[in-house]
């Protein structure tokens, strides 16, 4: 291969002899000498081949690229510094550009470096003539494009991880462009909307690939195609959670909950939507099960005594039975840890001296023992104090537990009767069902009652109305930050007596009002979603009605149980 500095390095160019040289140089020298530094100091790797493909000339940027010295490549060639895997395709190419059959030969293959690693270049190939003449060798332009490359194989390697987590996802998702088609739909979105076999990952075929009826939770209600939630997202709708009832094609329904957004751009630009679908039929399918359950569980605790407040009591006797534990365990350990024991010793020390007896009470350990038996005794008289206290504590407890049952076994007595009664005396039960978990959370109670007309109700569903209400809003300042009050409020209006139970809790956000007396809904994590539903279906029972409001997070709720100053069932009868 020859040096950059030979004088005859381009013999096979001729140049124009109008050329003026630079100083006393002739106008060939000049042109030579300028265009051997273009092409040594280029900033891509130029090399020349003969026809058999051995190097006659490369610039440093070449030299650079795959880290050889010049005088290291003067028995180089094409097909060695080509790895063995890009060779055949090497090969081919430059034999059709020297065969004439295309003009030049633009290829992206890899070179093996000195130090034997790969690296991928864009080589774009030339044949060199002279004017009329056949070509004398071959001019290569190189290009490091490993950089591209590693950062293409990255992106596929990604491209590659979306679409498979896509297509395994347990969620159906869709896509649609910017005009609504469909552009992507993964394997769950073809079972659960029936969408004809194909590739669970590819692209719609097509504009809207869903054919499957769209119903209302109510299952009779059809939602147009522009009511769904990839057209509301794309309209700049917000769609979260919307139950939906899907009837593929096959007549088959699935239960749906579908939340979409709307795509946009770094710049703003809308690109499409994408919705993700849940299939919660067999969680529906549950609940459904679970409701008629709990319908029969209402009948029987109707025949049975109050279900719920019974709940409630077995609650409030467990508190009362964790205090009645603690202080059976204080006066257990105060018991082992007596100060008793010290007499048996003091007693011990008097009959292992009774020959000398007054030599010992008059000596330096005996002088000391009357000192020690008076404060031995102002100890034990403060464990007396202390266990007495204990013992007051855990007989006022267990009068308690007898006093909680004793209100119970008189509910559950009457239990489906139709009873004229004050409506005060059933909130004031309620309340006393609740006070040692008021007592214990720091809740305080307000009472806000105006004289109203007696009632005629069933105590029993009322009962099981308040105690499940208040209850919830003790629960609600428990978890809350600030103060801690309950306010029961007693009014009368149009014919109605109306409890309202306000918590300075919690909250209940704006999209959780709708939902709160729905079976299984709650937001407490050691909650079952079916209180405040059996509440209301108690409440509608005896033609009332049972109502929340909040102003949201942080700002506390209000529940409203309002009630016919007659029962419906007292009114059927007359």
């Amino acid at each position: 291969m020859k040096s950059a500095e030979s004088t005859a390095l381009y013999p096979i160019l001729d140049y124009p002899d109008s050329l003026e040289a630079p100083g006393d140089l002739p106008p060939l020298d000049a042109l030579d000498a300028l265009f051997r530094n273009t092409v040594e100091q280029a900033p891509v790797g130029i090399a020349f081949a003969s026809r058999d493909g051995s190097y006659r000339y490369c610039n440093k940027t070449f030299c650079a690229m795959l880290g050889f010295a010049p005088e290291e490549l003067n028995d180089a060639s094409i097909a060695g510094l080509t790895l063995s895997e890009d060779l055949e395709v090497t090969t081919v190419g430059l034999e059709r550009l020297w065969r004439g059959e295309i003009g030049h030969l633009d290829v992206e293959k890899r070179y093996v470096r000195k130090d034997g690693t790969a690296l991928w270049i864009r080589v774009s190939t030339s044949l060199v003539r002279r004017p009329g003449e056949e070509a004398v060798c071959s001019v290569e332009f190189l290009r490091d494009i490993s950089v591209r490359k590693d950062m293409a194989a990255a992106l596929v390697q990604n491209q590659t991880l979306l679409a498979t987590l896509i297509a395994e996802l347990p969620l159906a998702l869709l896509a649609c462009d910017v005009a609504g088609r469909m552009t992507h739909y993964n394997r769950a979105a073809i079972e659960l909307f029936g969408i004809p076999s194909g590739d669970a990952a590819a692209l719609a075929r097509n504009p809207y690939a869903l054919t499957s009826d769209v119903f209302r939770a109510d299952r009779t209600t059809p939602v147009p195609a522009d009511e769904r939630p990839l057209a509301r997202a794309l309209r700049g709708h917000e769609v979260s959670d919307a139950e939906f009832v899907v009837v593929r094609p096959d007549g088959a329904a699935r239960t749906a909950l579908s939340s979409a957004r709307r795509l946009v751009g770094p710049a703003g630009q809308a690109l499409g939507a994408v919705a993700v679908v849940q299939d919660i039929t067999e969680r529906r399918q549950a609940d459904e099960e679970l409701e008629q359950v709990h319908k029969q569980l209402l009948v029987a605790s109707r025949h049975a005594g109050m279900a719920e407040v019974a709940t409630n009591v077995l609650h409030n006797v467990g508190n009362v039975l964790n205090s009645v534990n603690v202080s059976a365990s204080l006066l257990a350990e105060r018991i082992k840890t007596s100060k008793c024991a010290r007499l048996g010793q003091v007693g011990a020390l008097l009959k292992a001296h009774t020959a000398d007896l007054a030599g010992f009470l008059a000596g330096p350990q005996g002088k000391h023992l009357p000192e020690y038996l008076q404060e031995l005794a102002g100890d034990l008289a403060a464990e007396r104090d202390a266990a007495v206290e204990e013992l007051t504590a855990l007989r006022g407890n267990v009068e308690h537990i007898k006093e909680i049952v004793a209100m119970q076994q008189s509910y559950a007595r009457r239990g489906g009767l139709i009873e004229t009664l004050d409506i005060r005396a059933l909130v004031e039960d309620s309340l006393r069902m609740n006070e040692g978990a008021f007592s214990r959370h720091g809740v305080t109670i307000i009472r806000d009652y105006r004289d109203v007309p007696p009632i005629e109700v069933d105590k029993h569903k009322v009962l099981q109305i308040l105690v499940n209400v208040i209850r919830n809003a003790k629960y609600a300042c428990h978890e809350g930050t600030g103060a801690k009050t309950v306010t029961v409020r007693i009014r009368a209006s149009n014919g109605s007596v109306l409890v309202s139970v306000i918590d300075t809790g919690v909250g209940i956000a704006g999209e959780n009002l709708e939902r709160i007396f729905s079976h299984g809904f709650t937001t407490r994590a050691e909650g079952h979603g079916f209180g405040l539903h059996s509440s209301a279906l108690a409440a509608k029972a005896l033609g009332g009605t049972l109502l929340a409001e909040s102003a949201g997070p942080g700002h506390g709720a209000t529940f409203t149980l309002t009630l016919p100053l007659r029962s419906p069932e007292s009114s059927d009868a007359g």
